[in-house]
């Protein structure tokens, strides 16, 4: 548990250090066509400068403005990862656990011969439901730990259903659907290049919480 524990910090830190550097650099683009519109601008006040360079550098600060605003209207599709890697409901947990090691991640989605979402499995689930049974890894079926209600977000929902799902089942990874079939993952990852760091660090709060 101590182990989990501090991956789970070195998570909440990563994710808080990505937004905050994609923060930073937003600050700093902004900054810049900021300087550029007021060096334009007095070079047009002197002379140096017409009317047309001055509206074409508001025009780069009001596109990159719009850009920003834009981003928070995203939906499911716009922040996933497409192309979600699924385990077949018929692979045994010992080829699910194998596959989690080689992506570095701690759950997948469960899919049939439909290439419908039909579950996901994580880390914990083989841990508690198979290791912790005694049962063999190489003999258990993916699909006799699928438990539980699955959760997933439509690829046109926005920013904050999404976020809204993740929260309320404390999960880090979401299936995302599109006409009844899997199309991507939203994961922290993902979050951290959409959140300010101000709201993902309020996604990694009730997240990682303990009930």
């Amino acid at each position: 548990m101590a182990f989990e524990r501090m991956k789970e910090s070195a998570r909440r830190g990563l994710a808080t250090s990505r937004a905050r550097v994609d923060e930073t650099r937003a600050q700093r683009q902004r900054d810049k066509l900021l300087q550029d519109l007021g060096r334009t601008s007095y070079a047009e006040h002197t002379g140096h400068a017409t009317q047309e360079a001055v509206a074409s550098k508001l025009r780069a600060l009001d596109d990159y403005e719009q850009t920003l605003r834009d981003k928070q209207q995203w939906r499911a599709r716009d922040i996933m990862h497409a192309g979600a890697e699924c385990v077949d409901e018929d692979e045994t947990v010992a080829s699910a656990a194998r596959r989690m090691r080689d992506l570095g991640v701690g759950s997948l989605p469960i899919c049939g011969p439909d290439d419908r979402l039909h579950g996901i499995i994580t880390d914990r689930d083989i841990v508690l439901k198979c290791v912790a049974e005694g049962q063999e890894p190489s003999q258990v079926k993916v699909r006799d730990l699928t438990q539980g209600e699955l959760v997933w977000v439509d690829a046109g929902a926005n920013v904050n259903e999404v976020l809204r799902r993740m929260e309320d089942h404390q999960i880090k990874r979401l299936p995302v659907i599109d006409n009844h079939r899997l199309v991507g993952m939203i994961s922290e990852s993902d979050l951290a290049r959409t959140l300010d760091e101000h709201r993902l660090s309020e996604f990694v709060g009730r997240v990682y919480s303990t009930p």
